[in-house]
């Protein structure tokens, strides 16, 4: 029975990925001959056709985009059987790819890094700060090993494990922050004084369930890219807007000048480590999800 090369595969995913012969071979350093040589002796072997081509371009046949999504499966399981022999059976040295969100890696990953080196010395961390879309394909995608996450997400194909609670305070002018502590009312706070973080950071979307503000005139059309910008933003304008509590212990706000006070009810994010079912490294990652519990109690 034929067995793909796996370098092949990696071609494959390369093409589908940069949509183009070119590009796709920059990324493998190989020429787009080699590159395209090797699709057409998968599809010799495989008897199937993977793409369709004319004298200017392509399109990935049905076929061929689950060929892709498989291929990655088999890569990440492959490297991680070579992880796995490099380590000679200790799961708890080598190297972790560690992905975690812009609205936590500030406040965690360098009392996290600490943890890790007085507790497992022989584990070298590679970090990585991204968005929770892109780091959930990475880690799909065999590139990342461990998510550190706000929770909810859709993980159906990965381990979840929740760490703890990251409570949000409010936070901004003085004024403000006195009149809601009074009121618990959005509807009193002046129109476009809620300033927050920009659609693709889901600690926005966070904050707007867990504290049920509907009113969108009251949240101004800025929108910023981090919380440090956010707060300044805040500050200039006098405005108000919500802090997360990892953020609040390493006194973000507080240079700036702005008044925080904890929500009158418990809103919260849910903090979680987000590994795939297919690794073989499940007891270091509990390990490393106990450590991440640690720090957040």
């Amino acid at each position: 029975m034929f067995l793909p090369n796996l370098k092949h595969l990696r071609y494959l995913i390369a093409l589908y990925q940069e949509q183009n012969f070119h590009r796709a071979a920059a990324a493998c350093f190989v020429s787009q001959s080699t590159l395209s040589s090797a699709i057409l002796k998968l599809e010799e072997h495989l008897n199937c056709q993977l793409i369709e081509r004319d004298n200017k371009s392509f399109i990935f046949t049905a076929q061929g985009i689950e060929v892709v999504e498989k291929s990655r499966q088999l890569l990440v399981s492959a490297n991680e059987l070579v992880s796995f022999a490099k380590q000679q059976g200790n799961e708890y040295s080598g190297a972790v790819k560690i992905g975690c969100i812009p609205t936590i890696a500030p406040f965690l990953l360098t009392d996290f890094v600490q943890a890790c080196q007085s507790n497992l010395p022989e584990l070298d961390l590679f970090l990585r700060e991204d968005t929770t879309e892109n780091l959930i394909k990475l880690l799909n995608n065999g590139e990342i090993d461990l998510l550190i996450l706000a929770l909810p997400v859709a993980v159906n194909n990965f381990h979840c494990k929740v760490v703890g609670k990251d409570r949000f305070f409010m936070a901004g002018d003085e004024e403000l922050v006195n009149k809601f502590k009074q009121t618990a009312n959005y509807q009193h706070l002046p129109e476009q004084s809620i300033f927050l973080l920009s659609s693709e950071h889901c600690l926005t979307e966070h904050a707007l369930s867990a504290c049920q503000l509907a009113d969108k005139s009251r949240i101004n059309s800025f929108s910023a890219s981090s919380l440090s910008t956010l707060v300044q933003m805040t500050a200039f304008h006098q405005g108000f807007t919500f802090l997360p509590e990892m953020a609040v212990n390493k006194d973000v706000g507080k240079n700036e000048g702005l008044t925080i006070a904890p929500l009158d009810r418990d809103y919260y994010r849910e903090i979680g480590v987000v590994w795939r079912k297919t690794s073989m490294r499940n007891a270091l990652y509990n390990q490393l999800s106990a450590v991440i519990s640690t720090l957040l109690k």
